[in-house]
C-alpha cells in the first residue's frame, strides 16, 4: 500500500478529516513499536566536559597557587580539583539522567516521543516531511531554533530535528487539555499544527535507520531517508546562513520530500 505524506489540499472535507485525526491521534494509534531509543550524552560529549572540567581545575589551581599568601599547598590544590570534579560529576550525572529519561521510540505508524517527565506524544508518519529533517551537531545550532525550546529533547549535541504534528504549537495553552478531555488543537488555514522537535538520540544514524525503514515499510517515500539527513549536519553559521533551514512550515506549505534520483 502506498501512502502520500499529509499535504493542504485547500480545506476539503478530507483535509479536515485528516486533521482531525492527527490532533486525536494517541501513542496506541502508533500501532506496535519497531525500535526504541533512550537520550542519552555521546562519547564526544562527556569527552568535552571532561577537557573543560580540566581546564578548569588547571585554571583555578594556578589562581590559588599564585594569589596564596603562604605559597601553593599540595593540600589546598587537591581540595580545589576534588570540589571542582565533584560539582562537575554531579551536574554531568543530572544532565546525562534528564537526557536518559527521554525516549524515541519508532512505531509502525509514527515516532512515540517521551519527555523527562514522562509525557509520551504521538507524530504520525503522515506529518512528518522528510526533506525538512537535519541534524544540528553544536550546541549553538541547537539553541538558535527558539520554536523547538518547548519540544526539545537533546540535552547536548546531537540533535536529530524532525519538522512533525504537534498539538503544543507557540503560542497554545497546554493547560485546555486538564479542563477539557475532548480538546483538540484544530488548526485554521494561517497557523500551523507543525512544529519543530529536537530529539536526543545518542546514535542518529540507527535511529534514522529504524525511522526510514518503519516509513517505507508503511508506504511512504523515505527511501534514501538516511543518507540524506546525514550530510545535513548543520552548525549555527548554517542556520544563519541558510534560514530557511529552520523556518516555520505552515499549514498550506507543500512538502519538500526527498530528492528524486
Amino acid at each position: 500500500m502506498t501512502r502520500a505524506f499529509y499535504q493542504w489540499s485547500g480545506g476539503t472535507p478530507q483535509d479536515h478529516e485528516a486533521l482531525a485525526w492527527f490532533s486525536g491521534a494517541t501513542p496506541e494509534h502508533m500501532g506496535p513499536r519497531v525500535a526504541g531509543f533512550h537520550g542519552g550524552l555521546t562519547a564526544r560529549a562527556w569527552a568535552s566536559s571532561l577537557a573543560l572540567c580540566a581546564v578548569v581545575v588547571v585554571t583555578l589551581g594556578l589562581l590559588v597557587a599564585l594569589l596564596s599568601p603562604e605559597g601553593p599547598s599540595v593540600g589546598l590544590l587537591l581540595g580545589v580539583a576534588c570540589t571542582v570534579g565533584g560539582i562537575f560529576f554531579a551536574i554531568m550525572v543530572l544532565v546525562w539522567a534528564l537526557a536518559r529519561a527521554t525516549r524515541q521510540d519508532v512505531h509502525q505508524h509514527g515516532l512515540v516521543v517521551r519527555r523527562a517527565w514522562g509525557r509520551r506524544e504521538a507524530i504520525p508518519w503522515a506529518t512528518i516531511d522528510p526533506g525538512r529533517i537535519f541534524i544540528a551537531k553544536t550546541v549553538r545550532s541547537m539553541t538558535r531554533m527558539p520554536l523547538a525550546l518547548h519540544r526539545q529533547q537533546a540535552v547536548l549535541p546531537p540533535g536529530v530535528v524532525v519538522n512533525g504534528w504537534t498539538d503544543r504549537p507557540l503560542g497554545s495553552f497546554p493547560g485546555l487539555e486538564a479542563f477539557s478531555q475532548g480538546y483538540r488543537y484544530q488548526p485554521a488555514a494561517s497557523e500551523t499544527p507543525f512544529g519543530w522537535w529536537q530529539l536526543g538520540t545518542t546514535d542518529p544514524e540507527t535511529f534514522l535507520r529504524a525511522v526510514e525503514a518503519a516509513m517505507v515499510a508503511d508506504g511512504y517515500p523515505a527511501a534514501g531517508l538516511t543518507p540524506f539527513v546525514l550530510a545535513r549536519r548543520v552548525t549555527a553559521t548554517d542556520l544563519r546562513r541558510a534560514p530557511e533551514l529552520q523556518r516555520e512550515r505552515m499549514l498550506t506549505d507543500p512538502v519538500l520530500g526527498l530528492p528524486r534520483g
